[in-house]
């Protein structure tokens, strides 16, 4: 039995010509996780209920009524022509004609509803988050890294594994495998999904970057700054913060060296 919120998603996947894995990177989780969720709907959060009802059109409280019914498409509209017809005392052959032409009137208004196409760019999404900030920035001379405590020490080896880059217009893509391995450890090693998405102007790239361990089931995220010519190697900087405690005491910010060769597709 599918859930209300299932089919809901799904008829929005398929209006606006999208995949299920696209729709799951919107909502900001794992397409087998999307998957999961929708089947026992119960488990979705309400920061992610509120991310999908924004994605739909639909209010928060919507959604949440989708979350609770569980009946089919099928049973719902069979249910309504049933309770349309009660109290009505009329011949066979004339209530089969009406729930004919009401199947096919239904049919034609969802096959209306389907050929509609929603502009994202014209969709109202309110913010899930909103603050103000002032600040400053200071560029940091190389000597000045010694000196700072906010950076962890060096923890873990990284190698890149088959990595798929692909440049549409000013859009980048990154997508393949990276295997870290613990300095301390060599034996702690572990084969982990990479990916990254952001701008990509020139011979500069600016990433964000996603690691996702099989294993644990966790999630790593991070920025990148890239010199990326669209011929040759390829190298540049990351960082991000690390969960791990640091033995020496210092962190949590975390950032190294990535070094890319080009290979033949």
């Amino acid at each position: 039995m599918k859930s209300a919120i299932e089919m809901r998603i799904k008829e929005y996947i398929k209006t606006q010509g999208l995949t299920n894995r696209r729709f799951a990177k919107d909502v900001g989780m794992g397409e087998s996780t999307l998957y999961k969720k929708w089947r026992e709907p119960q488990s979705f959060t309400e920061f992610e209920l509120r991310r999908i009802a924004n994605i739909l059109g639909i209010n928060y409280e919507q959604a949440s009524a989708l979350c609770v019914e569980t009946k089919n498409r099928d049973s719902i509209q069979a249910e309504q022509q049933i309770e349309s017809i009660k109290g009505f005392h009329i011949r066979s052959g004339v209530l089969l004609v009406m729930v004919v032409l009401g199947v096919g009137l239904l049919s034609v208004v969802l096959h209306l509803l389907s050929e509609i196409r929603l502009d994202k760019d014209e969709r109202l999404h309110l913010p899930e988050y909103r603050a103000r900030y002032i600040g400053a920035g200071v560029d940091l001379a190389s000597s000045d890294l010694g000196e700072e405590t906010a950076f962890h020490s060096s923890l873990y080896d990284y190698e890149f594994l088959d990595i798929t880059v692909e440049t549409l217009g000013e859009d980048i893509s990154l997508t393949g495998k990276m295997r870290w391995t613990l300095k301390r450890d060599s034996t702690l090693t572990r084969l982990s999904d990479f990916s990254a998405e952001g701008k990509h102007l020139g011979d500069t790239a600016a990433l964000v970057y996603t690691v996702k361990d099989p294993v644990d089931s966790e999630v790593w995220i991070g920025t990148a700054m890239m010199y990326m010519p669209r011929s040759g190697d390829a190298n540049g900087y990351w960082m991000t913060i690390h969960n791990d405690k640091d033995p020496a005491g210092t962190g949590p910010f975390a950032t190294g060296t990535i070094e890319l060769i080009r290979r033949e597709m």
